[in-house]
C-alpha cells in the first residue's frame, strides 16, 4: 500500500461573473480501442440504455493506477493506492480562491427554478464549510453497455479536493445549476469556476459542501494547455477518470462527440494507448456527467 500527497496548490482569482457553458451526449469511438476497453458482461443498473460501441473483449485488466500517480493532487488531498483500488481524503474545500460571497438557497424554501426571493447572500467562511470526502474508487474499471444514471451528490473527485455533481439541483432533472445560474448584485448562485455550496438551514447552519456543476475552469485553466489534450480533473465513482473539454490535440470537444455519457474511448496523456474516460464539455446540457459507463454502485445524495 503506498500513500503520498503531491503538494500543487493552484490559487487562482475567480471573477464574479455568470457562466453558461454547455455540455455533452453522442457519438462513437474508435473500434479498435474499444476493444481493449469495453466487457462482454453487462452489469444490470438503473437506466436500459445501450451503447453502440459494443465488443467482445473484456476489460478487466483495465488499470487506471498511473492516472491516479500522476495527477495533480492539491496539497489538501491524500491518495492511498492499495490493491485494487485507490483512497482519495481531503476536507472538502478546494485548493482554489472562491468568491466572498455566494446566493445560497435556504433550506424549506427551495423550489426549482430559484427565485431571488428564495436565496440569501451568505459569506463564504459561513457558506462553505469544511466537509470530509473519504472515497474508495476501483483501479481496475470495468466498462458497461448498460448504462446508471448518476444521482445527486457525490459522483466523482477532483484533484482540487472538492466534490464533483451532476448537472441537476433536483432529482426530476428541470433545473440545470449552469444554465439556470443567476446573479443578485454581483453575487451569484453558481460561481466562476461552475461550483457553489449545497443549501444552508434556515438558522444558517448546514452541510456548505463545496461542488462543480460543470467545467472548473479555475483548475483547467492552470492545468491544460493549449494544443493538447486536457489533464485528468479527477475521476469518477466507477473508476474511470474524467477530463476538461480539450481532447486530441487540443481540440474542444462537443457534445456530438461523445456518448450519452459524456464519454469516449482514445489516449489521453496519462494513458496514451487509450482509455474509456469522461469529459466536461461546454456547448450544452449535460455539463458535468449524468449517467456512468462503468459498473457501479450508487446511491441518492443532497442536491443544491
Amino acid at each position: 500500500m503506498m500513500t503520498f500527497h503531491l503538494n500543487r496548490p493552484r490559487r487562482l482569482f475567480i471573477a464574479l461573473t455568470a457562466v453558461c457553458a454547455l455540455a455533452a451526449c453522442g457519438s462513437s469511438a474508435d473500434d479498435a480501442i474499444i476493444a481493449e476497453a469495453e466487457p462482454t458482461n453487462d452489469s444490470t443498473t438503473d437506466t436500459d440504455t445501450t451503447d453502440t460501441n459494443s465488443s467482445d473483449t473484456d476489460s478487466s485488466d483495465t488499470d487506471t493506477t498511473a492516472g491516479v500517480e500522476s495527477a495533480q493532487w492539491g496539497d489538501n488531498v491524500s491518495i492511498t493506492i492499495g490493491d485494487g483500488e485507490f483512497r482519495f481524503e481531503s476536507d472538502g474545500i478546494p485548493n482554489h480562491e472562491l468568491p466572498d460571497q455566494f446566493l445560497v438557497p435556504q433550506e424549506g424554501s427551495f423550489s426549482p427554478p430559484v427565485g431571488e426571493d428564495e436565496v440569501t447572500a451568505v459569506d463564504t467562511s459561513v457558506a462553505v464549510v469544511e466537509t470530509t470526502v473519504d472515497q474508495t474508487i476501483t483501479l481496475n474499471p470495468v466498462y458497461s453497455e448498460t448504462t446508471t444514471d448518476t444521482n445527486l451528490g457525490i459522483i466523482g473527485v477532483t484533484i482540487s479536493g472538492a466534490q464533483l455533481f451532476n448537472d441537476y439541483e433536483d432529482p426530476d432533472r428541470s433545473f440545470v445549476a449552469v444554465d439556470d445560474n443567476f446573479s443578485i448584485d454581483g453575487i451569484f448562485f453558481v460561481d466562476s469556476c461552475n461550483g457553489h455550496p449545497l443549501a444552508l438551514a434556515a438558522d444558517g447552519s448546514g452541510q456548505g459542501t463545496y461542488h462543480y456543476h460543470g467545467i472548473p475552469y479555475c483548475i483547467t485553466d492552470a492545468i491544460d494547455a493549449d494544443g493538447e489534450h486536457s489533464s485528468i480533473l479527477g475521476f469518477l465513482l466507477d473508476g474511470f477518470p474524467f477530463y476538461g473539454p480539450q481532447d486530441e490535440g487540443g481540440a474542444t470537444i462537443t457534445s456530438d462527440e461523445l456518448d450519452e455519457c459524456s464519454g469516449h474511448v482514445g489516449p489521453t496523456p496519462e494513458f496514451p494507448e487509450g482509455i474509456y474516460h469522461y469529459h466536461l464539455t461546454e456547448d450544452r446540457s449535460p455539463y458535468t456527467v449524468d449517467c456512468y459507463h462503468g459498473e457501479v454502485e450508487v446511491s441518492a445524495g443532497p442536491g443544491r
